[in-house]
């Protein structure tokens, strides 16, 4: 009896239900936004390919490398505890384990010149979840964030959640143009709008690979700084640059963390299903942010992992190693774009991280090549997928080559330059 009363009480349960309209009931960002990935940059999935693809999506670093013993221990060592401490399995709170911050605080000091203390972090989901509960607590409906143009698809996704006005800035080889920065930020507020954040990648840009310069970074700072507007920097791969590479001071550091927000993750430098990220500001920043977290602090067992990893210098060598990885990988493919796209493409090669922006040439059109390069089997990102607006004035992809395998590369670039063959082909014999 008491399952038919169930299964009757569902069937009225669900009459009652079937006529509703959930946009009535969700907010306006959740009606806004379209279903996706968080870091969809708007693959042709409905393409199939000839072949197994090869896959230049995604940054994730390289698979082969990823130090699963050692995490494997890590763990272990996370969670060997005494019977009755349960704290690697318990609530940790919002700020996140001590230990860990107090090594990232050393870690900063040691490399960025700039002395800070655990009380300048806290750890997140992720820089993604990072960003995500800074804008909770800085941005209302209609606020306005300023980003490069182009950007990373996942965080215009974030800002668009928060039901952010998204204003583009340009960008060159130098990064952010910021001589248009003023001028922008006082055409806005003379409109009435309220301008929280520029958002910037500073280092090893997503897409671009470019590194803002240090001139840049300090008119940067002074111009939002006299508007008095936050400098958010979304610092995933400054730590990945290629030996040689002097990577510039940090914006945190030569700001002393006055009107800087940084974000940083462990996903890049050692892998992304770690979850463990930071936001990186003063104390008083930070105290803004806890107040709005709400989901009890992220997982103690896996912050401890990750500290029990990254002590005693264990970090800072897999980095080191990492880096000539990627240089290899990223040589790999530049030698195969030469060989096969010259014609086809140019590019500018960076000086670390996982992304390689390459400009096409002759009329070739992004979204084209994208759905060619599908066809041939091979999968990459066009470039007018981190443009606010979804237009790319210039003609771009986006090649991340850290996850593949660097065998495959050669081939990768061979791939490509098909697909800009048949595509090229495909406009000579229209405008016959």
């Amino acid at each position: 009896m008491a399952a038919d009363r169930s299964s009757e009480l569902a069937a009225d349960l669900a009459r009652l239900w079937v006529g509703r309209n959930l946009d009535e009931l969700t907010t306006p960002a959740a009606k806004y936004l379209t279903t996706g990935s968080a870091t969809d940059w708007g693959m042709a999935t409905e393409i199939v390919s000839a072949v197994p693809p090869i896959t230049l999506g995604g940054g994730i670093p390289d698979p082969a490398t990823l130090p699963r013993q050692a995490l494997a221990a890590a763990m272990a060592r996370a969670v060997d505890t005494p019977e009755l401490d349960d704290s690697p399995l318990r609530y940790g709170g919002p700020e996140g384990f001590e230990p860990l911050r107090e090594l990232l605080a050393e870690r900063y000091t040691r490399d960025r010149g700039f002395p800070v203390t655990a009380g300048h972090f806290l750890l997140t989901n992720g820089s993604a979840g990072a960003i995500d509960q800074i804008c909770s607590a800085f941005i209302s409906p209609g606020d306005v964030i300023i980003t490069e143009a182009p950007t990373f698809s996942g965080t215009l996704r974030t800002f668009r959640g928060h039901e952010a006005e998204i204003v583009p800035i340009g960008m060159d080889n130098d990064g952010m143009r910021v001589d248009d920065l003023g001028p922008l930020i006082e055409r806005l507020t003379a409109e009435g709008k309220r301008v929280k954040f520029v958002y910037t990648i500073s280092n090893f840009h997503n897409p671009m690979g470019v590194t803002l310069s240090h001139e840049r970074r300090n008119t940067l700072l002074r111009v939002a700084a006299e508007h008095g507007v936050f400098v958010l920097d979304d610092d995933a791969y400054g730590e990945l640059y290629f030996p040689g590479w002097e990577a510039p001071p940090a914006l945190s550091a030569m700001s002393e963390c006055n009107g800087v927000i940084s974000v940083g993750t462990f996903s890049k430098i050692v892998a992304t299903g770690l979850r463990v990220g930071w936001i990186h500001a003063t104390p008083a920043i930070l105290d803004r942010v806890t107040r709005v977290r709400f989901e009890m602090g992220n997982s103690p067992a896996l912050q401890r992992m990750v500290y029990e990893f990254a002590k005693d210098g264990h970090l800072d060598e897999h980095i080191a190693s990492m880096r000539k990885v990627y240089e290899r990988k990223l040589d790999a493919l530049c030698d195969g774009l030469r060989e096969y796209c010259e014609p086809y493409l140019s590019f500018r090669r960076p000086g670390g991280g996982f992304f390689l922006w390459v400009e096409l040439h002759n009329g070739l059109d992004g979204l084209e090549v994208q759905q060619a390069a599908i066809a041939e089997g091979l999968i990459a990102a066009g470039g007018y997928g981190f443009y606010p607006d979804r237009k790319d004035p210039g003609n771009h992809m986006r090649l991340a080559y850290s996850w593949v395998r660097e065998d495959e590369l050669h081939e990768a670039a061979r791939r490509l330059a098909i697909a800009c063959a048949k595509v090229a082909e495909r406009h000579s014999a229209d405008s016959k």
